[in-house]
């Protein structure tokens, strides 16, 4: 009995953070490329952000604010809206409400590059198994400290500096 059941739990985190994040866009084992052509109005955002912003630190705060107000992640909606981890940056962005961490995580992370404050290297994701499945959250490199960046789960009260924790 005890055997079935870790040969179970084995399997299934094998499949969770290994197999399915090979499949699964935005939650791969490294960075992917920026893509080279981006919204019209997502780059006019971005620009609005810059001009408001006087620090890398400030425009992460607007990003978060603007990315994060926009979209939020819900875990078990990740199931059950499987489908969406797959839709095309086009299709995300003319959204607004649920979305998958991976999603938002890739939006948030558009703005920091784009924006011309962060490099690519500044920005890493970061995967921590919460109710079950995989949540992502980045960590950005602000004033030479990583520093957590959940924008998924902004509109739930969570500030730079956390992430989803366990049993969020």
């Amino acid at each position: 009995m005890f055997g079935t059941i870790s040969i179970i739990i084995l399997v299934y985190f094998i499949t969770v953070f290994g197999l399915l994040r090979l499949i699964i866009p935005h939650m791969g084992f490294g960075n992917e490329e920026m893509p080279a052509e981006i919204p019209i109005d997502m780059k006019k955002m971005i620009d609005e952000l810059k001009v408001k912003a006087g620090s890398p630190r400030d425009f992460l705060e607007l990003a978060y604010d603007f990315v994060g107000s926009r979209y939020r992640s819900e875990r078990f909606s990740t199931i059950i809206k499987f489908n969406y981890l797959f839709f095309t940056l086009d299709r995300i962005w003319r959204m607004s409400g649920y979305i998958p961490c991976t999603q938002s995580s890739y939006i948030l992370r558009i703005f920091l590059i784009k924006s011309g404050f962060f490099r690519e290297e500044e920005i890493k994701r970061k995967h921590f198994f919460v109710n079950f499945i995989v949540h992502q959250y980045l960590q950005v490199k602000v004033n030479g400290e990583w520093v957590d960046v959940d924008v998924g789960e902004k509109q739930n009260g969570m500030k730079i500096g956390n992430h989803l924790k366990y049993f969020g």
